[in-house]
């Protein structure tokens, strides 16, 4: 299981996008752990992000910060 962070987004890259809203924490699985871009915060818990559409916005439960999925490097 490796720790990823979310990339920040603003409201208005947001604009459109098909969103979750990650609560405190959502829990998948099995797979990794992602982290809140905007307060640092595990919004996700063992997840495969390759299940879910690119474009998806997870909204933090805590901070209310815009997060896309991790830039692949």
């Amino acid at each position: 299981m490796t720790k990823f962070v979310l990339t920040p987004l603003t409201p208005e890259e947001a604009e459109g996008r098909p969103s979750i809203n990650t609560g405190v924490a959502m829990l998948g699985l099995g797979g990794n752990d992602y982290v809140c871009a905007h307060c640092g915060r595990v919004v996700i818990q063992g997840f495969n992000m390759d299940t879910t559409l690119p474009a998806m916005v997870y909204v933090c439960g805590v901070c209310g910060g815009h997060n896309g999925a991790p830039r692949k490097t």
